[in-house]
């Protein structure tokens, strides 16, 4: 795409919103917000092409002057990464067009986000970036359920989409700190493996969020569906 010679181009500002408390967005991360003409957020398509979007919720809480733009990402898809490359492409044009642009993700940019793939092609394109992290869901987490992560000597996992029970267990065995996250791709038997698991858990879904449920009590999550947006931390200290 041809640009001006007199065309100022603005370098694509990348903004974690955190874990779903509209409130833990950084300072300097609303304020990029605040100044963009257009902001991207990404949206996956549910039933009858409904478009749905955890950071969305989070963006109208501040009432932005920016035009929201979606960036659709289905769950599932063997072309995941032609919906990368289509999504850079909309960013691109907005930027060479002078805009400043924002894009966001739940969480933090470079933490299990969407925003991780984008990146390498602005850099592909010479497209400054800058980039403004946010919390991370189980930095969250921890803090809700007032568990220490990892003290002196101790050490932490985090495992996101785990393949097997059998992973999981092994990431207990060998670590003083196991993180699951989006645990629900495993959507059986979760109950009957924390009820014999030998280490406390706490399970969160929705973190910061009006719909937020925690537990630590295996038979609270009987019938009760896991959601993409859970998480379970696995410690070694009490809950």
């Amino acid at each position: 795409m041809s640009i001006e010679s007199n065309q100022q181009i603005f370098p694509i500002t990348g903004v974690g919103l955190g874990p779903g408390d509209a409130e833990l967005i950084t300072v300097k991360g609303l304020k990029a917000l605040q100044q963009a003409d257009v902001v991207y957020y990404p949206a996956t398509s549910k039933n009858e092409g409904k478009l749905t979007s955890y950071s969305l919720k989070i963006l109208e809480n501040y009432h932005l002057k920016a035009h929201l733009k979606p960036m659709l990402f289905p769950m599932k898809s063997k072309r995941r990464i032609e919906y990368y490359d289509f999504a850079y492409k909309a960013i691109r044009t907005d930027a060479l067009k002078g805009l400043k642009v924002a894009v966001v993700s739940e969480g933090d940019l470079l933490f299990y986000s969407t925003f991780g793939y984008l990146l390498p092609l602005a850099k592909a394109d010479s497209i400054e970036c800058e980039l403004i992290p946010g919390i991370p869901a189980f930095i969250h987490s921890a803090s809700i359920g007032q568990i220490p992560l990892v003290e002196e000597q101790e050490d932490i996992t985090v495992i996101a989409r785990p393949d097997s029970f059998s992973q999981v267990e092994r990431a207990i065995e060998e670590h003083s700190t196991v993180v699951v996250m989006k645990m629900s791709i495993l959507k059986d038997d979760w109950v009957l493996f924390l009820k014999n698991c030998n280490r406390p858990f706490f399970y969160i879904e929705k973190a910061g969020t009006s719909e937020q449920f925690t537990t630590s009590n295996a038979s609270e999550l009987e019938n009760r569906e896991i959601p993409y947006f859970s998480l379970v931390i696995f410690t070694s200290k009490s809950v």
